[in-house]
């Protein structure tokens, strides 16, 4: 029984310190760094941002996450679709922080259907 207690308070600290370390952003790009045409859409819980327009490699695509119904904290994250490939959402999250001048620039590399998506900073 005292083992499990320590393993537990070990997942609890685990969780608090990525709540800490997650990056506050208030918006969010996505570099086209494929071999693909590509859109991309910032996903939430409660929602979701709806699609950019298409873009070829080298360009990228800001969304300004202070014009969707995000609340502040909010954990937040990109879903990319590659035209005539996949659909993939970013394993990597960011949190919402209408207070911050920061954003997140996310950058996917790869082909349409074997493609990556990486948080940069």
């Amino acid at each position: 029984m005292l083992v499990l207690h320590k393993f537990s308070a070990h997942i609890v600290n685990v969780f608090h310190l990525n709540q800490i370390i997650m990056k506050k952003v208030n918006k969010i790009t996505c570099e086209n760094g494929g071999g693909f045409v590509q859109k991309f859409k910032v996903v939430w819980k409660e929602g979701n941002s709806g699609w950019s327009g298409t873009y070829p490699n080298p360009q990228s695509e800001t969304i300004e996450l202070k014009n969707l119904n995000i609340q502040p904290g909010e954990e937040v994250w990109i879903k990319v679709s590659a035209i005539l490939g996949k659909t993939k959402e970013s394993s990597e999250h960011v949190a919402y922080d209408p207070n911050c001048d920061d954003g997140a620039l996310y950058k996917t590399t790869g082909a349409t259907l074997t493609y990556k998506i990486k948080l940069m900073n």
